[in-house]
């Protein structure tokens, strides 16, 4: 069996990232930042008729996610639906900043530590309440891009991973997507995965949405700044069909072609830079 160049095993029992309910046959990949707590809200809902009172990520034992053994037996059903959804980069990317390094967590603590303090001492970012958030913001992508180019696994951090290496756990051990769809375009998208949950709220409330201040979102973006974006991000900009170095067009420069995803995804081989560190 091949090993994939992006470090990854190809072994069909490693699908972290998966959700599934028994009750519709729905298997979800997560990918943070993509409206991922309202889809696992979603799937919550399929399994018990109502979502959960919280942080759907506290939700354990009452939401089937891999490696419990009910995840095997729903996506070994012939009518099981696997999905995802996928986010523009750029807006991705800042929502990270605002909810990862801005704002406090569910505890009342920053996010993992010392993060803030690095960015501080190490790549001069003012994170005081008081500052713009915009020079801030420019020397986390640097740091973002630091950490991925450099392999550096003690700040290699799943909700700024690029999106094509999360949905790829699923593809490079045999897992092909059924439905993809973009988060600008939520309500049409989602609609297939709705069609199969009984009884389901219209519209699908958000859930866990990151606040940011009321500044265009290009105005967060130098010329450096894009060039790191592009960087990092280079395969969720080419495979999923957003207009790289434009973050003004928040939706896409062309269509989701499945098929073709799938079989990239999937390839043990992907370009050098589609495995940005891994």
């Amino acid at each position: 069996m091949q090993r994939p160049a992006s470090g990854m095993s190809l072994h069909p029992g490693r699908l972290a990232g998966g959700w599934a309910s028994q009750k519709t046959g729905l298997v979800y990949r997560e990918v943070p930042k993509a409206a991922c707590s309202s889809l696992g809200q979603l799937l919550y809902y399929a399994e018990h008729g109502r979502f959960f009172a919280g942080d759907i990520h506290d939700a354990a034992d009452e939401v089937i996610k891999w490696p419990a053994p009910g995840f095997g037996t729903v996506l070994s059903r012939g009518d099981r639906f696997v999905f995802s959804a996928i986010r523009n980069p750029f807006a991705r990317l800042l929502a990270c900043y605002f909810d990862k390094v801005r704002a406090r967590q569910r505890d009342g603590a920053y996010y993992r530590g010392n993060l803030r303090a690095i960015l501080m001492q190490h790549y001069g970012a003012d994170l005081s309440e008081q500052a713009d958030p915009r020079p801030g913001f420019r020397r986390f992508v640097l740091f973002v891009r630091d950490t991925l180019r450099n392999a550096d696994r003690f700040w290699y951090d799943r909700h700024w991973t690029p999106q094509a290496q999360h949905l790829r756990s699923f593809a490079v051990n045999g897992v092909a997507f059924d439905h993809l769809f973009r988060v600008e375009q939520f309500a049409d998208g989602v609609a297939p995965v709705l069609a199969r949950v009984p009884g389901h709220p219209t519209p699908l409330p958000h859930f866990n949405v990151a606040t940011r201040p009321d500044l265009p979102l290009d105005s967060y973006f130098d010329d450096l700044t894009l060039h790191l974006v592009h960087e990092i991000y280079r395969w969720d900009f080419e495979l999923f069909g957003y207009a790289p170095f434009d973050p003004v067009q928040q939706g896409p420069a062309q269509p989701l072609d499945l098929e073709a995803i799938n079989q990239r995804l999937a390839d043990p081989h992907p370009p050098h830079w589609a495995c940005l560190g891994s």
